[in-house]
């Protein structure tokens, strides 16, 4: 996940992390020093990401951070994409994707439901 996002979840969750049962790493600019719940990653995301597939482990997961996910995008990262629509409409906040010049191809897998959420999951095609 990004800072903003890491920062924006301890903030709502009164400093408790929610994902202590998963390896977790947060993208910043700056470098900040590891916590007990997660590690801070400062340099190049492909890189890095590259580094994790040669590891023994599941699918990456992107938290968040329109920012970073850009930079996913841009370096052709992302294999799949799930977008839980929510039954509020805001008319301003944090966009989930951000202006750019990245053009994604991608096709519907599946959809689910969870009460008034709706989950689509789109394979990216490259």
């Amino acid at each position: 996940m990004g800072k903003r996002t890491y920062d924006w979840i301890i903030k709502e969750n009164s400093g408790e992390f929610p994902y202590k049962n998963k390896e977790c790493y947060v993208f910043s600019r700056s470098i900040i020093e590891n916590t007990e719940d997660v590690k801070f990653v400062n340099g190049n995301i492909n890189r890095f990401v590259n580094k994790l597939k040669s590891q023994e482990g599941k699918n990456i997961w992107i938290v968040g951070g329109g920012e970073l996910l850009l930079s996913f995008i841009e370096e052709m990262l992302v294999d799949e994409m799930i977008i839980t629509v929510a039954p509020t409409i805001l008319g301003k906040g944090i966009p989930l994707f951000r202006e750019g010049n990245q053009q994604l191809n991608l096709s519907l897998k599946g959809m689910r439901r969870f009460n008034q959420f709706a989950e689509l999951r789109y394979k990216v095609i490259k």
